[in-house]
């Protein structure tokens, strides 16, 4: 999905990261609509009693609430985040805005998506910096395990607003400063060494636009041969290609990137792969906070490497949050894609 700076803003404004529930309402006919789909998931799970506790630990600031109610990966407002990303985004905020506030009023709709997937829709009520607004709102709750966890939380103004940006998608992208990666490599395997170079999408430089893009938030990685497409960096304001040089000896040079942007220091890594003439995931996308990418730069370590002996296994270097010892790094080992 396309991420612009517009849905993030949106999240602010709506400060659609917390709200609590009074007291969390057993689920009973005045409090909460069933649609008809397997009921049984509806009458065996207090859904309204999650919501209270998203709310909750958002209004008390419980790092450990909000760890243990997100599932691993989180559709946050238009937006694919990790877990991590998304906890420290509302810290960060938070910090900001201390007097933040909300709750939920009114009816929770239950809505069963299929066996293992239940949304809850709500009207979310923030107070910040002395003003009330409501919002239509919803959480989809995923079956992991024996527990239920938040795996796409978002509103309906943020959900509008991303449908009228979408009607945009088909026009130029005016993109911002151009970076050179030094070297030539033979990227698509013809024999041939080519260039690269990162565009920076176009941002705006005044107060009425802070923190967004003159289009869609994201970068592109060119080459110098025409033949070989872009590769499209999405929620990315910058960032330094990392050529990985041929990781699986099929002939092809493997490409990585740690998007910046202007909040956060979680981001997520990609590593590219060039497949029939189309860039891929060479491995799954993995989290890396920006302590470890301060720690590969100075060591110039590369954050993956084959496994000796090992066809299509690469080790690959991460960063992951525990509950009581903070942001650490991890050592772990992925199978190609």
């Amino acid at each position: 999905m396309k991420t612009k700076f517009f849905a993030i803003a949106t999240v602010v404004l709506a400060l659609a990261w917390s709200c609590s529930t009074p007291n969390a309402p057993e689920a009973t006919e005045s409090t909460v609509t069933e649609t008809t789909f397997e009921t049984e998931i509806v009458s065996e799970t207090d859904f309204p009693a999650l919501v209270g506790q998203w709310c909750d630990a958002h209004n008390t600031k419980d790092v450990a609430g909000l760890s243990n109610i997100y599932d691993q990966n989180v559709m946050f407002y238009g937006s694919p985040m990790d877990k991590n990303e998304c906890i420290e985004n509302k810290l960060a905020f938070f910090k900001k805005k201390p007097d933040f506030r909300q709750e939920v009023t009114g009816e929770i709709a239950i809505e069963n998506i299929s066996t293992n997937e239940v949304k809850c829709s709500f009207n979310k009520r923030v107070t910040v910096d002395g003003k009330t607004t409501d919002y239509p709102s919803y959480l989809h709750f995923r079956k992991s395990g024996d527990n239920w966890k938040i795996s796409v939380e978002s509103d309906l103004v943020t959900d509008e607003n991303l449908a009228k940006h979408a009607e945009k998608k088909n026009q130029k992208q005016e993109m911002g400063d151009r970076h050179d990666v030094p070297g030539t490599y033979d990227f698509n395997g013809d024999g041939k060494k080519e260039s690269c170079y990162l565009l920076e999408p176009k941002k705006y430089n005044d107060e009425d636009h802070f923190m967004e893009c003159e289009g869609e938030c994201n970068c592109l990685i060119m080459f110098s041969d025409n033949n070989i497409p872009p590769i499209e960096v999405e929620t990315c304001i910058g960032g330094k290609p990392k050529i990985y040089g041929d990781l699986d000896g099929n002939g092809t040079i493997e490409i990585g990137i740690w998007p910046w942007w202007w909040t956060s220091c979680w981001h997520t890594f990609y590593i590219y792969t060039l497949v029939n003439g189309e860039w891929e995931y060479f491995v799954e996308p993995f989290s890396v906070h920006c302590n470890l990418m301060e720690e590969l730069e100075e060591s110039g370590e590369p954050i993956i490497t084959p496994v000796k002996g090992q066809k299509d296994m690469f080790k690959i270097r991460y960063s992951y949050f525990d509950e009581e010892e903070g942001i650490m790094d991890g050592t772990g080992t992925v199978r190609k894609l």
